[in-house]
C-alpha cells in the first residue's frame, strides 16, 4: 500500500511538472504580447547575377503599448535549434542582443561578444534539417525582399559563388517619443574560386613540343574565403589527360602556396613544415587528382607544377593533345554541396615530316635506304632523330614542334652519290593545318643522281667552266699527238 502511495506521489509530480514546462512558453508568450508585423525591405548588394538568397527568421519584435517598450523574442524555428543545441540551449533573447558580429555583418553591436560562432551553427543546423527560408528576389547585383520586422539570418540558396553568413536587423528606432520601423541594407562578403591553366610557360594555353620530350603545365587555383566555423571546406583538382599524354611523376610535382614551396612525396603527400598534410595526390591513369586541406593553406592563391611528355599515341596536327582540369569546391560551407568549375583546357601540339626521296631522272621511282638525321640547328649539333626511307622511297618521322630543321644524309641509296649539302626544312602549323590532307605531316621530295654521273648543281657558270676545262685538254692532247708525228717525219 505504501509502495503504491509513492508511485501514485511521483507520478503526481512528474504531471505538475509537465503542466509547469507546458505553462513556460503560455508566459513568455503573454509577457511578449503585442507582436509587431509591419514590413521593411531587406537590401543585400554585391550579390551575383542568378544567385538566389534566402532569408530565416532570429527574432520577433513585440511592443508594450502600455510602456512604450520595445522588446524581443525567439521565433520558434530559432528556438527549436537553441534546444537541439548543447551549446546554446540555456541562451536568452538579452544575451543574444549583446552580441556583435566578428566576420560577418549584423546589427547586433553592444559588445565585443562575437556572433559568428552562433550563426555558423545556426547556419548548420538549417543545412542539416532542409529547412526552407523565404526566398528573396535577386535584379542584377541586389538581393531585396519585404519581410516582416525582426532579425534575420541570410544564406545563399543557389549560387557558385562562397558567402559569409549575414545576419540583419529590420528594426525599430526611437525618434520623439515614436518607434520608426528601419530597413536594412547588407553588403555581401563573397569568393570565388578560380582556376586556369597554362602549358610551356606562364603565358600559354597551347604550344606544340617534341614527341618523349618533357614540357611544364601550370594550374592556378584561387581559393574562396571560407568563413572561419565552415564545416565543408571541399577543394579538389582534378586533371584529365588525354591518351597522347603521358604524366611525368607524382615526386616533381610541387605546390607553391604565397612565399612557401612544397614538394610532393612518391606517396602523394603535400606536407607543411610542421608536418600538417596540406595536399593528398594521387594518379591513376588518365586522371591526376589533388585533394587539398585548405585548413594548411596559408594564401589564398596555389600554383601547382608538374610535368609531362607527348608519347607515340599523341595526335598529330590541328586536332592537337588535350588534358582538362576542373575544381571541385564546396559553394555551401555549413552544408554539404559540392560544385566544379568550367574545364580549363591546354593543348599540346605536334607535327610530323614526310619525305619522299626519289630517281633525279625518273621521279616515280622511290628510292630505298636513305638514312637522313634531323637536327634542329643548322651547326647540326642538336640532334632530333633519324629517317631511312623504305621500298618505296618515303620516310616518316612524328613528333615536331614548330620551327626550323635541318636534314643531313648520312647514307645514300645503293648506286646513287651522297647529297653534298643539307636539307633546310620549316614546320608551319598554320601551312600544315590549312590543308586538310596533311595529317599533320610537313611534306618535302628530295631527287638523287646514280654514282659516276657529273652532278649538273651550281648553275649555268660551273657548266661553262667545265665545257671550257674540256676542250683546253682535248687542244692539249690534239698538240701532243701533232707533235709526235712530226719527230718521227724528220
Amino acid at each position: 500500500m505504501m509502495i503504491q502511495k509513492k508511485m501514485n506521489k511521483q507520478i503526481f509530480l512528474i504531471f505538475l511538472l509537465g503542466i509547469f514546462l507546458f505553462t513556460i512558453p503560455l508566459v513568455r508568450a503573454a509577457e511578449k504580447e503585442g507582436k509587431l508585423t509591419e514590413m521593411a525591405t531587406l537590401t543585400i548588394t554585391n550579390v551575383e547575377s542568378g544567385d538566389t538568397l534566402s532569408a530565416y527568421k532570429i527574432l520577433d519584435i513585440y511592443k508594450n503599448d502600455t510602456t512604450n517598450e520595445i522588446t524581443y523574442g525567439f521565433t520558434t524555428q530559432f528556438h527549436a535549434f537553441l534546444n537541439d543545441s548543447e551549446t546554446y540551449q540555456d541562451l536568452t533573447e538579452e544575451e543574444y542582443q549583446k552580441l556583435t558580429s566578428g566576420d560577418i555583418t549584423s546589427g547586433s553591436t553592444k559588445t565585443n561578444s562575437t556572433l559568428d560562432t552562433l550563426a555558423s551553427a545556426y547556419a548548420s543546423y538549417i543545412k542539416r534539417n532542409s529547412i526552407e527560408g523565404t526566398d528573396m528576389t535577386t535584379t542584377t547585383d541586389i538581393a531585396t525582399k519585404e519581410l516582416e520586422v525582426g532579425t534575420y539570418l541570410i544564406l545563399p540558396k543557389v549560387t557558385k559563388r562562397v558567402y559569409a553568413v549575414m545576419v540583419g536587423n529590420l528594426d525599430y528606432k526611437e525618434q520623439n517619443g515614436t518607434w520608426q520601423k528601419q530597413d536594412a541594407i547588407i553588403n555581401a562578403k563573397v569568393s570565388d574560386a578560380l582556376l586556369t591553366k597554362t602549358i610551356g610557360s606562364t603565358t600559354h594555353t597551347d604550344q606544340s613540343f617534341l614527341m618523349d620530350r618533357e614540357y611544364a603545365y601550370t594550374i592556378t587555383a584561387t581559393i574562396p574565403a571560407y568563413p572561419t566555423n565552415a564545416t565543408n571546406k571541399t577543394y579538389i583538382i582534378k586533371d584529365t589527360f588525354s591518351e597522347g599524354i603521358t604524366f611525368m611523376n607524382i615526386e616533381e610535382l610541387i605546390i607553391k602556396d604565397g612565399e612557401a614551396v612544397y614538394q610532393a612525396t612518391r606517396e602523394g603527400k603535400v606536407q607543411d613544415g610542421s608536418g600538417n598534410t596540406i595536399a593528398s595526390i594521387t594518379y591513376t591513369k588518365p586522371n591526376l587528382t589533388i585533394t587539398f586541406d585548405v585548413a594548411y593553406i596559408t594564401s589564398n592563391k596555389l600554383i601547382i607544377e608538374y610535368k609531362a611528355k607527348l608519347n607515340q599515341s599523341a595526335q598529330l596536327g590541328k586536332l592537337g593533345n588535350q588534358n582538362s582540369a576542373r575544381l571541385a569546391y564546396s559553394n555551401d560551407p555549413y552544408g554539404t554541396n559540392v560544385v566544379e568549375t568550367e574545364a580549363v583546357v591546354a593543348t599540346a601540339y605536334t607535327y610530323g615530316l614526310k619525305l619522299l626521296k626519289y630517281d633525279e631522272s625518273d621521279k616515280k621511282k622511290g628510292l630505298k635506304g636513305a638514312v637522313f638525321e634531323i637536327y634542329s640547328d643548322s651547326n647540326l649539333t642538336t640532334k632530333i632523330g633519324s629517317m631511312t626511307t623504305k621500298e618505296d622511297g618515303t620516310a616518316e618521322y612524328k613528333g615536331l614542334k614548330e620551327g626550323t630543321y635541318y636534314l643531313k644524309e648520312v647514307t645514300a641509296p645503293a648506286g646513287y652519290t651522297l647529297l653534298k649539302q643539307n636539307i633546310e626544312v620549316q614546320i608551319n602549323a598554320e601551312q600544315i593545318e590549312s590543308d586538310e590532307e596533311s595529317n599533320g605531316y610537313q611534306t618535302i621530295e628530295i631527287g638523287n643522281q646514280k654514282a659516276g654521273l657529273l652532278p649538273f648543281t651550281g648553275g649555268l657558270g660551273t657548266i661553262i667552266y667545265t665545257l671550257l676545262g674540256l676542250s683546253i685538254v682535248a687542244i692539249a692532247a690534239t698538240s701532243i699527238t701533232m707533235y709526235q708525228k712530226k719527230l718521227r717525219v724528220k
